[in-house]
């Protein structure tokens, strides 16, 4: 696994980045997945969140080349994504965030790779990694 994190920790986190653009355009990329906010406090909940997914996927980009960073923002960025998943899960037949399923797949596979990362890389775990 270690010879591959590097690579699945810059793909994830690339694509953990994209919704940042929710930060410039909230309309538009709610729009994209299927949602419609105007109000004042959507737009602002909507833009933060673009914002710090923005900034999760960066800080994985950021650790794919730095090993002894790693275990800290994966462990931050596997609850993350295991808490949107777990909301989309929860609400799966809600239409109005049938636009969040895709992305909620995503972050469970991310979940299991992170989970798989960070047991097999545990201080003080023997054997091959």
């Amino acid at each position: 696994m270690e010879r591959h994190i590097t690579r699945l920790l810059t793909w994830t986190g690339i694509a953990t980045m994209l919704p940042g653009l929710q930060f410039l355009l909230p309309v538009q990329m709610l729009r994209l997945s299927g949602m419609d906010v105007t109000d004042a406090a959507g737009l602002f909940y909507a833009r933060h969140w673009g914002l710090l997914v923005l900034c999760f996927g960066g800080l994985l980009v950021y650790v794919a080349k730095r090993p002894a960073l790693r275990r800290p923002v994966i462990f931050a960025a596997t609850v993350e994504k295991a808490g949107l998943a777990m909301l989309v899960l929860l609400a799966w037949n809600e239409p109005a965030l049938r636009g969040m399923r895709i992305p909620a797949v995503f972050d469970s596979l991310c979940v299991l790779i992170y989970g798989l990362y960070l047991w097999r890389s545990a201080p003080g775990k023997q054997g091959p990694h």
